[in-house]
């Protein structure tokens, strides 16, 4: 395994570089103080298969270092690992194609956690940062309640589009789809797939945008039509 990470901070950089390291005896860890140097590392036809980015600080550009990242290293997964401790900035960050967002104040235990599970193919954010969270994230993941729904009107092609919407979610939201069409809770659908309350929270929030839904229930009458 490859894991490249981009931190304007030498001091940070090395050390959880060292950690990563004791992770993963095997892995080959670079370390870059840009994305300009990152994007650089193609010249050496090098490429990874997971990068940690710190978007906050010097030699980065904020959410833009994500698309860069992401478009130079299509087959990586790009976690986000800052001293900015800003739920909102981590939905949108996610929302971007990140796979996660780690608070620099995490415990090695939770670093260790959360690459775990984002290897695994899920999607990770501080709990600390969920906790309480009035965002979009979380008020999508609202259990599903018996209420009329008011739809969108349906144009020409949106069946079919949302159709092939929910054929294109990853194996892990369709397992949360098909629960959430059951009526699980999140809680209960954490507990099914072995994972927790807040990565179930931000598959149902990718599930609710690639279906163009506003809420759970209106995924799930879309997703079953």
């Amino acid at each position: 395994m490859r894991i490249l990470i981009v931190d304007g901070q030498p001091l940070f950089r090395e050390g959880l570089g060292s950690l990563l390291g004791r992770f993963y005896p095997s892995a080959a860890v670079f370390e870059v103080g840009s994305v300009e140097e990152a994007t650089g590392m193609l010249s050496q036809y090098v490429q990874f298969d997971l990068i940690i980015l710190e978007i906050f600080s010097p030699g980065t550009q904020g959410l833009a270092s994500v698309a860069i990242l992401r478009e130079k290293f299509p087959n990586a997964l790009l976690v986000v690992m800052s001293g900015v401790d800003d739920s909102g900035a981590a939905i949108t960050i996610i929302e971007h194609g990140a796979r996660g967002y780690i608070t620099k104040s995490a415990g090695v235990g939770d670093v260790r956690n959360a690459m775990h599970l984002i290897l695994k193919g899920e999607i990770y954010i501080s709990p600390s940062m969920l906790a309480g969270d009035k965002s979009p994230l979380a008020l999508a993941a609202a259990p599903i309640v018996a209420a009329p729904i008011v739809a969108a009107p349906i144009v020409a092609g949106g069946v079919a589009a949302n159709a092939s919407a929910v054929a294109g979610l990853t194996p892990r939201q369709q397992e949360v789809f098909r629960l959430m069409a059951q009526g699980l809770p999140n809680k209960s659908i954490a507990s099914r797939l072995k994972c927790s309350d807040g990565t179930v929270k931000l598959h149902v929030s990718a599930i609710l945008r690639a279906l163009h839904a506003r809420n759970r229930t209106e995924a799930v009458r879309v997703g079953n039509i």
